[in-house]
């Protein structure tokens, strides 16, 4: 009886003892990207209107984004005595694109020397990190040179 079915019974494929379907067989983004995150550097000009001796501040910025969850997370690191509030300058979420709300960034959206828009401020991302250039090579999408911070 079973050998004409060549391995089914009634139209269902027969299961292999050996095979385990608890293991997917492609991983899905959550487990495939998991604790992975990509670190660029970045800057944005700040103006400064109550000093004559000086027209606008450049703030460095560390910008993370989480492959596991296409999440956003901007930091300034603090200097000490700096006189102007730094620290988390976007807690870690979906950023929507500037011209359409509804479509968010990913990582494909970012690259080193160029402009990034977060809530109509223009970040300059000038450099990344080797994890960050490995990646996008590896994905076929190889970032620019890294640029230098412009004098403050």
């Amino acid at each position: 009886m079973r050998d004409g079915l060549a391995g089914s019974l009634g139209g269902v494929p027969k299961r292999l003892d050996h095979e385990n379907d608890a293991i997917p067989k492609i991983a899905p983004k959550w487990l495939k990207y998991d604790r992975q995150v990509l670190k660029f550097n970045a800057y944005f000009q700040e103006p400064v209107v109550e000093n004559a001796n000086e027209n606008f501040r450049i703030r460095k910025c560390i910008i993370y984004y989480y492959l596991d969850d296409d999440t956003i997370h901007i930091i300034e690191p603090r200097v000490e005595n700096a006189g102007i509030p730094q620290g988390i300058f976007l807690k870690r979420h979906k950023l929507p694109l500037p011209n359409d709300e509804s479509i968010y960034y990913t990582w494909k959206d970012l690259q080193v020397a160029s402009d990034f828009n977060v809530y109509k401020r223009i970040f300059r991302v000038v450099s990344c990190d080797e994890f960050t250039r490995r990646f996008y090579q590896n994905e076929g999408q190889p970032l620019n040179a890294d640029e230098l911070f412009p004098d403050d």
